[in-house]
């Protein structure tokens, strides 16, 4: 193997395991200068410097010399949405593109189904809702509340995968894999009954923002808010339910379509069917409840399950052990268990098969 890494991956390792570049350089045993160095391609590490690469990042040795992977982590106004520690950010920034080059080793032999989306930009003629009911009408949703989102997004090519966000201010993030794959990265911190509101949420960027550079960057979060809200909760047809609400109304509301009680107001709010003040009212009722945290009534829980339909096909047919699959991704067995099977469900909807099969 070349004593030359890649510089990039030494810089995302560190931030993968939340180093600094300090304490990275003396659990390598180099100064911070020469490590500096080496992260901007400057200076190449000596080979017995290199060798301890896999021990301080708990990394296989393969991680270091890949190809810098080109894809934007998120879309290009996301990270100015963000009131994270930097080193937070970091270190989420690394674990999506870590697994998003994993998911690209995984899906090489997969045929996935295919992606069928249509992309809008929002402007002045054409809201985030127009754009919802057209996305609901091309998928033949016509009326009433949206079953299992997650199954519909994965049954139209999204890769849904769930994982631990290191922070509860961030509740999904969507990207696009250096070959072309759609990912939605949701957060296991969220409330359950969050999660699908976040994952049309994330649908939204994906067919509004991901292929345009928005005409309004301060406005795309509220452009996916009203994206979300119309795709879940139709205006034509939850309007008149929202008349004179109280709490169980809420809770039954909750059940028919699929959503936190928090979110119905926020559309009876916005669809002006309360006012500011009742509005004002219900926050102030939810914050005593401890319904900000935690709401009564439990949804049912949306399984991913194409990850790991995936990875049972790379077992069962093809007799891949977990470390195969960990070397084929770079990645030791520990993470990989972690992203790649713990976060994934035995529910099978996805069914995948081999096409031109590679053992890298």
């Amino acid at each position: 193997m070349s004593e030359t890494v890649n510089p990039k991956f030494l810089e995302l390792a560190r931030h993968l395991r939340q180093f600094t570049q300090k304490e990275a350089a003396e659990l390598l045993g180099v100064s911070q200068g020469k490590l500096s160095k080496a992260e901007k391609g400057l200076q190449p590490l000596p080979s017995d410097i290199i060798e301890n690469l896999q021990t301080v990042f708990n990394l296989p040795l393969s991680f270091f010399y890949q190809s810098t992977d080109a894809s934007q982590v998120g879309h290009l106004y996301y990270r100015r949405q963000m009131s994270i520690p930097a080193k937070v950010l970091d270190a989420l920034d690394a674990q999506i593109r870590v697994q998003k080059m994993a998911i690209d080793q995984m899906f090489d032999a997969i045929e996935l189904p295919e992606f069928d989306w249509q992309f809008e930009q929002p402007s002045d003629e054409l809201t985030p809702a127009e754009i919802a009911r057209r996305t609901r009408y091309s998928l033949g949703l016509h009326r009433g509340a949206i079953g299992n989102l997650t199954v519909l997004l994965e049954d139209h090519g999204v890769i849904i995968q769930k994982m631990d966000f290191g922070t509860e201010k961030m509740d999904g993030l969507t990207s696009i894999t250096d070959r072309g794959r759609r990912v939605i990265f949701l957060n296991t911190r969220m409330p359950n009954d969050r999660m699908r509101f976040s994952l049309a949420h994330e649908l939204g960027h994906l067919i509004m923002h991901l292929s345009f550079v928005p005409k309004h960057p301060e406005r795309v979060e509220d452009e996916a808010n009203e994206f979300a809200s119309e795709f879940l909760m139709p205006e034509a047809e939850i309007k008149s339910s929202l008349k004179r609400i109280t709490l169980p109304m809420l809770g039954n509301l909750k059940q028919q379509w699929g959503v936190s009680m928090r979110a119905l107001i926020r559309r009876a709010r916005d669809l002006q069917m309360i006012d500011d003040k009742i509005y004002r009212n219900y926050q102030i009722i939810f914050s005593k409840k401890g319904y900000n945290k935690r709401e009564p009534i439990n949804l049912p829980y949306e399984r991913s399950n194409m990850v790991h339909d995936v990875v049972e096909l790379y077992k069962t047919e093809l007799g891949y052990s977990v470390e195969d699959l960990s070397s084929i991704s770079h990645l030791l067995p520990d993470d990989f268990k972690r992203w790649f099977i713990l976060n994934n469900s035995p529910i099978f909807s996805f069914n995948p098969t081999i096409s031109t099969f590679r053992r890298n």
